[in-house]
């Protein structure tokens, strides 16, 4: 039974990404077509909010160095203000931060790629490759924004460019799941059709329903 309804849920999952296809494609256009600069600063706000509450306490209670535990206070303290002006400017502020918010952003994402590195050459933390190369992209990407600049259109756009990226990959494994299943229902066709072809005239073949009664019956 778990392994009926297990093909039955592979069967049928690209109608779920179908639904997730159109979905983020609708987010991206969305994006694009309404002004929300400014919830875009006050979301970006909560998730820098969220990420140093979560560090906080679980940080400072299992890191040894007290220089390294106050430089990440001291870290997390600034991203909390931060945050709260992306979120209370999001409200007070018509057009938004404008430059102020890449620059902020920038200053957010060099000050952790800083911080990282600085603990790892201090031996207070043990890096993987993981947390290298993305503590690596952080300082490179708050490089670009200072020399650039960044404004919150532009990571509306770049918002916009990754949903369409999504929804067009989540499209094609619809797509791709939509043919496994047509083949799926062909195949159950033609082996009902070639069960009859064999069969004498007059003698049906058993149907599906029919079989399953036959099984629970000798399983009884």
């Amino acid at each position: 039974m778990a392994n009926k309804l297990a093909t039955t849920i592979y069967m049928y999952n690209w109608f779920l990404k179908l639904i997730g296809a159109a979905l983020l494609i609708g987010l991206g256009i969305t994006l694009l077509i309404i002004d929300i600069d400014r919830l875009i600063e006050a979301f970006v706000g909560i998730v820098i909010a969220v990420y140093a509450i979560i560090r906080l306490v679980p940080f400072v209670r299992s890191q040894k160095s007290d220089l390294i535990k106050t430089i990440n206070i001291i870290e997390i303290t600034l991203n909390i203000l931060i945050a709260t002006i992306f979120i209370v400017a999001a409200f007070i502020q018509e057009e938004g931060l404008g430059a102020i918010f890449g620059y902020l952003l920038a200053g957010i994402l060099l000050g952790r790629g800083m911080v990282h590195f600085y603990s790892i050459s201090y031996g207070a933390e043990k890096g993987d490759h993981l947390t290298y190369f993305f503590h690596i992209a952080t300082i490179i990407v708050a490089s670009f924004i200072f020399a650039r600049g960044f404004e919150t259109s532009d990571l509306v756009m770049l918002l916009a460019f990754l949903a369409f990226l999504a929804g067009g990959y989540a499209g094609f494994e619809s797509y791709s799941g939509y043919n496994r299943y047509r083949r799926h229902k062909q195949m159950d066709i033609s082996k009902e059709k070639s069960v009859e072809d064999e069969l004498p005239a007059g003698i049906e073949a058993p149907s599906k329903k029919d079989e399953e009664k036959e099984q629970d019956r000798v399983v009884s």
